[in-house]
């Protein structure tokens, strides 16, 4: 019998404790300092955004800025399809909408998280609502020390998820820890010319980014996506992608990250030119009322303040350069980005050294019969599901390894 202590009782761990039970000589205890799969219920708005609609492990591994490479050996065992085939397997249908993104039929994470649970208690996994205080290893394992006890194990897995707890576990097993840091989250303009468009989105923009006057180097095709204004700056799907490859670029009020949106979909010669046909056409209208015809009403007006130009002015009396102005800010509206919205992100990067992991069995290099699953490593994806993603896939593997090691 081998007694295994799964650190973290979130998607990764409650995966990994799973699989690990399907040796019915496994003892398999799962820690958690609060209520197990809680983290799950906010995932994909309520609705669990369990996965994504690409079956090449290659291609999926490309929404990982961090972990692409180290995803390849995993996700060729347990990827997109698995996942499908596991939870239907315990009772959860899925379906795919348009975007790609996989939820299950009832759209709720909390029968996600129900059907998990029920596997727990089928498998006889214990659960401990104890809080991991420290780790170390043994003659003879690991010694676990919680906030309650102190317990001894065979194995462990750690789970902990990506704010801290679990790289703070490793680190003392003498892992190295890549720097954490928010990732997919909101940005704060320096520009406050828009706070007052808070709520206002735009579909399918364009994006290019620069810090230090030289493009960020980020896949041409994760720069395209809906944005929205809030009170302090920019969110939404494409500021989260562009957030997560900026991640750890130093950028501030004194070195500003800049963001140059295209909101038109059309190149300025393009724009200029419907723009100049449509104040031709129009020449009594007022050039708010010309200009809305592309772009929402509160944010015309917003560009039209930002270009110092009247936004009441005929149509007909609209100079060139003032034309010119507009037309540049729809096609090339430049923020200057000088922080995250702190607290707020999604996911963290950074984590366990992945260079120390053997991505073939998620055991540590440096310490024997140590396993590592989910956020607490050094990957991070992109929204989508692709978080899920490794905790599912990742969890599967710890899982199975602890399943069949000696």
């Amino acid at each position: 019998m081998k007694k295994i202590c799964i650190a973290g009782g979130g998607p990764a761990g409650v995966m990994a404790a799973i699989f690990a039970s399907e040796n019915p000589e496994n003892e398999i205890h799962i820690f958690d300092k609060g209520i197990i799969l809680n983290t799950l219920l906010p995932t994909g708005g309520g609705r669990c955004n369990l996965a994504y609609n690409e079956y090449n492990f290659k291609e999926l591994a490309k929404f990982y800025p961090r972990g692409e490479k180290f995803l390849y050996s995993i996700f060729s065992r347990f990827s997109t399809k698995e996942t499908i085939d596991f939870f239907k397997s315990i009772g959860v249908n899925t379906y795919i909408q348009e975007d790609s993104r996989i939820f299950p039929v009832s759209n709720s994470a909390k029968d996600v998280k129900e059907a998990l649970l029920k596997q727990i208690d089928k498998k006889n996994i214990k659960k401990v609502f104890e809080k991991i205080e420290d780790i170390t290893k043994t003659d003879k394992g690991f010694c676990v020390k919680t906030n309650k006890n102190i317990h001894n194990f065979d194995v462990v897995v750690i789970a902990c998820g990506g704010r801290g707890a679990g790289q703070k576990l490793a680190k003392k097993l003498g892992h190295n820890i890549i720097d954490l840091k928010p990732s997919l989250c909101a940005l704060i303009t320096q520009e406050k010319d828009f706070y007052s468009l808070s709520g206002v989105s735009l579909k399918n923009t364009a994006a290019q980014v620069f810090f230090e006057n030289k493009k960020v180097k980020i896949p041409d095709s994760m720069l395209t996506g809906d944005i929205l204004f809030t009170h302090t700056g920019v969110s939404g799907p494409l500021v989260y992608r562009i957030s997560s490859y900026c991640a750890y670029l130093d950028f501030s009020k004194a070195k500003p990250l800049k963001i140059v949106f295209n909101i038109s979909g059309k190149n300025f010669d393009e724009f200029d030119g419907m723009f100049l046909n449509d104040l031709r056409e129009n020449p009594q209208k007022e050039t708010i009322n010309v200009l809305s015809k592309y772009i929402p009403k509160n944010l015309a007006a917003a560009l039209c303040e930002k270009e110092n130009i009247d936004k009441t002015q005929k149509a007909g009396q609209l100079t060139k350069n003032d034309r010119q102005k507009i037309s540049k800010s729809v096609t090339a509206l430049s923020l200057n980005i000088i922080s995250v919205e702190k607290r707020e992100e999604i996911v963290t990067a950074g984590g366990v050294d992945l260079k120390e992991i053997n991505p073939k069995t998620m055991e540590s290099k440096l310490v024997e019969n140590l396993y590592f699953c989910g956020e607490v490593l050094d990957i991070d994806g992109l929204t989508g599901g692709f978080n899920l993603q490794n905790c599912w896939s990742t969890g599967f593997i710890a899982g199975n390894s602890v399943n069949i090691a000696v």
